[in-house]
């Protein structure tokens, strides 16, 4: 599942950081924002310390206010390195206030400064994060010459440092806690995003490859029209020497088998180069028992008979180009009787709960993990050489993706492979 701060990839890698740490400083800051607060509560609450209530909620709200305009930022599609390292400025600012505030260098929160600099280091570098540093150790050492000191409403001096070593706790724990949280969080959401990142690129490669291949598809289709119209030629001329009264001999049934797998590989080629029919509306909806029957025809009757069809109580149509549809169960069926014995059955599955989903299911050789990792390829097949191209399942699966479904495949040595078309509901 995708996480919900994901953001579709800047143009610039330089900005992939700042895409995934804004939407967490946002809400680190919201935090800072109520652990601060409470904080205040509790010292007054509990230990009684009078604090300069009016300015300490100015800070706070101030806080807040720059807060709400980074989350603003948001909305931008690519977020500012500039505004993080300004809203980590401002942190630093206001936190310096607070401790000047709150009794200066004996305020155990001073450690949040700690919290600023993680954050410029993960969000913003190196640079960044010494910068701030500088700035944090330089605006804590001014909070040793000018503060205001921490007034208590009884006077125990033991009560000052219990609650400065309480206070410590605290805020370790507070800091601690927030560190932990966001960097383990961006780091989370870091990695997430480069795997997306990782299969868009798998996805553009397999697009340029597709693209590459159709490209080859159609000049195969021009330079083999040619000598497919001159067999054609001959297979007439062929059969008309042959004369009428040889209709029934073996060379006018071969004859007859050179001008039907000839007319078979012009129709092939007539879908390459895109001299096939304009897809109307009805090509985009295809009834499943007419879809099926059109794929068992073109296995022809040998194959078809050792397939074992299993269709869901009702069956409806599929809302899919019919044309492309039918190449992939055909592609991959083809390969399923290729792997089997020529006894073997095929199963092919279809259900359609959610979706159009169709499971072929043979019983050959299978494929160890390497083959399995490699099959989807073009150009790679587990077939002898010579017969195939290679080509079924990655363009079953270009399909796939086109459809924004997805083809996918298990298989093990000795116990067969299973292959299942997903295509989501249109």
């Amino acid at each position: 599942m995708r996480d919900p701060d994901f953001r579709q990839p800047a143009a610039d890698g330089r900005d992939n950081v700042p895409h995934v740490v804004m939407p967490w400083l946002v809400r680190l800051r919201w935090a800072s924002v109520a652990a601060l607060a409470a904080a205040g509560w509790a010292a007054v609450t509990f230990w009684n310390v009078q604090l300069p209530v009016g300015p300490l909620l100015a800070l706070l709200a101030t806080l807040a206010a720059t807060n709400a305009a980074l989350a603003f930022q948001l909305r931008s599609p690519v977020p500012s390195r500039i505004g993080i390292g300004i809203a980590l400025v401002v942190d630093v600012t206001i936190l310096t206030a607070i401790l000047y505030l709150a009794g200066g260098p004996i305020n155990p929160f001073s450690v949040i400064y700690l919290v600023d600099i993680t954050v410029a280091a993960v969000a913003l570098g190196p640079h960044w994060a010494l910068g701030l540093a500088l700035v944090a150790n330089a605006a804590y050492g001014g909070t040793f010459l000018r503060n205001q000191p921490l007034e208590m409403s009884h006077d125990a001096s033991d009560g000052m440092l219990a609650l400065h070593l309480y206070g410590m706790w605290v805020a370790l724990a507070a800091a601690s806690l927030l560190i932990a949280y966001f960097v383990g969080r961006v780091s989370g959401a870091l990695e997430q995003r480069e795997r997306e990142l990782a299969d868009a690129r798998a996805a553009t490669a397999r697009s340029e490859r597709l693209a590459a291949l159709l490209s080859l598809g159609a000049g195969a289709a021009h330079e083999l029209a040619t000598p497919l119209s001159t067999i054609r030629t001959a297979a007439g001329e062929l059969d008309r020497t042959l004369g009428t009264g040889a209709a029934d001999s073996l060379p006018a049934r071969y004859v007859g088998v050179i001008r039907h797998e000839v007319d078979r590989c012009t129709s092939v080629l007539d879908q390459l180069s895109g001299r096939a029919s304009e897809q109307s509306a009805s090509d985009l909806v295809v009834a499943l028992p007419e879809l099926l029957g059109d794929v068992q025809r073109r296995l022809g009757p040998p194959l078809a008979e050792r397939l074992d069809v299993t269709l869901p109580e009702a069956p409806r149509s599929v809302a899919a180009p019919a044309e492309p549809l039918r190449q992939a169960l055909v592609a991959l069926l083809r390969n399923a009787f290729d792997a089997s014995g020529p006894a073997q059955r095929v199963g092919l599955r279809v259900s359609q709960d959610q979706g159009f989903r169709v499971e072929i299911v043979d019983h050959g050789r299978g494929m160890d993990a390497a083959e399995s990792a490699r099959v989807g390829e073009p150009f790679v097949s587990t077939k002898p050489p010579g017969s195939g191209l290679g080509l079924g399942l990655f363009l079953a699966r270009s399909f796939a993706a086109q459809m924004g479904g997805s083809l996918t495949w298990s298989s093990a040595p000795g116990q067969g492979t299973s292959v299942v078309l997903d295509l989501p509901s249109r």
